[in-house]
């Protein structure tokens, strides 16, 4: 689990050069280059991993200088002044401590905002400064809409919902699947420029054809977050009958996230269905997504295991698959395998299974009316 503590930590330094870049750096790049004048604007970038979420703020602005103190409205309440950098983009002004307080923006309303008050020291006059701050508050949610009209294609749209601070002005955004310090870096999922109007803001990427592809699968194991471990001869004994319809997709990064998906294919029923985030399910080259039970199909599992000694584990299985509609249906059967130091798969029939490292699978064509059966067995070293 990545904690708040070390995140914080880390973007510090790391994200303020993703959130710069948003704006663009004066005088950034290699070698010589003519002087850009820094301007002013509001950069949000929104970062998400399962447990921790946070936007790191790049708010560039004119203020005024008067006194030996400045005022910063429209700070963000979610912001954590442990993480706050300000600094002077043109002009000599040195900025000192900041504190929180509240101001009412105008009498009509009598609405408390979030400010900042900070010692200043500096001629009178007007500066460019640069606040760059983190907020646990402001945040993204996605949803994925997934439109299948051919067999071997579809159509993603990704849309991002943003709940925007009323600051009356624009920002450019981005967001971001994953965090600083996670187990990958960053990936990019969509940017555009929002307004900051108190409402909700939506950025949609453009549509996307992806390889896609329905398999009906009958992986007719019961398997429960509380049950035995893999190693025990118990795990995954009992079984069901039900036999699923899944999308499979060629995009393995698609953000977490809710699916509709719409499928219109030659010999389906049109459906729309409704997969929420944790239904999907990912490996190392697509997603995999369960749409719905194919009621003319049936399945059977039978299991025997033995298990002599706390070294070797056998499993052995006949599965069958009975169809009572009236067109063939391809059927795969899957069966995730345990985990274990080496493991054989022998004793298979009608064919060879395919065979990676998390599961077994073998396509059978059923015909209308009728049966096919298969079996193996699986062998492992503990």
């Amino acid at each position: 689990m990545i904690r708040r503590a070390r995140v914080a930590r880390l973007v510090a330094p790391a994200l303020a050069a993703v959130a710069w870049g948003l704006l663009g750096a004066p005088g950034c790049g290699r070698g010589p280059s003519a002087p850009v004048a820094a301007r002013d604007g509001v950069a949000i970038a929104l970062y998400y991993h399962p447990g921790v979420r946070y936007a790191v703020i790049d708010d560039r602005r004119w203020v005024d200088v008067a006194g030996d103190s400045v005022v910063f409205d429209h700070i963000d309440p979610g912001g954590g002044l442990s993480s706050l950098v300000i600094e002077p983009l043109a002009g000599a002004l040195e900025i000192g401590a900041c504190l929180r307080e509240r101001i009412a923006p105008d009498a009509a309303s009598g609405l408390a905002v979030p400010a900042l008050r900070c010692a200043v020291r500096g001629r009178p006059g007007r500066y460019l400064v640069r606040l760059l701050y983190m907020s646990w508050a402001l945040a993204y949610r996605v949803e994925h809409d997934i439109a299948m009209t051919a067999p071997d294609r579809a159509t993603v749209v990704s849309r991002f919902a943003i709940v925007a601070p009323a600051w009356r002005t624009r920002a450019e955004v981005a967001v971001f699947d994953g965090v600083a310090g996670g187990e990958s870096p960053p990936r990019e999922l969509a940017r555009g420029t929002i307004a900051l109007d108190g409402g909700t803001a939506l950025l949609a990427t453009p549509p996307r054809e992806v390889t896609a592809r329905l398999r009906r699968i009958y992986d007719g194991a019961v398997r429960k977050p509380d049950g035995p471990d893999t190693r025990d001869p118990r795990w995954a004994r009992d079984s069901h009958s039900a036999v699923w319809v899944w999308l499979e997709l060629g995009v393995p990064g698609l953000a977490p996230g809710p699916v509709h998906v719409h499928v219109d294919l030659p010999g389906e029923a049109i459906r729309d269905i409704d997969v929420p985030a944790a239904g999907r399910r990912g490996g190392a080259a697509e997603l995999r997504l369960p749409l719905w039970i194919d009621d003319r199909l049936r399945g059977k599992r039978d299991r025997w295991t033995d298990a002599p000694d706390d070294a070797v584990l056998s499993d052995r299985f006949l599965v069958s698959v009975a169809n009572t509609g009236d067109a063939p249906r391809e059927v795969w059967i899957e069966e995730q395998l345990r985990a274990g130091a080496r493991r054989t798969v022998g004793r298979a029939w009608p064919r060879s299974p395919e065979v990676d490292r998390r599961r077994l699978r073998m396509k059978l064509t059923v015909a209308p009316g009728g049966i096919e059966r298969a079996g193996f067995a699986v062998d492992y070293e503990r």
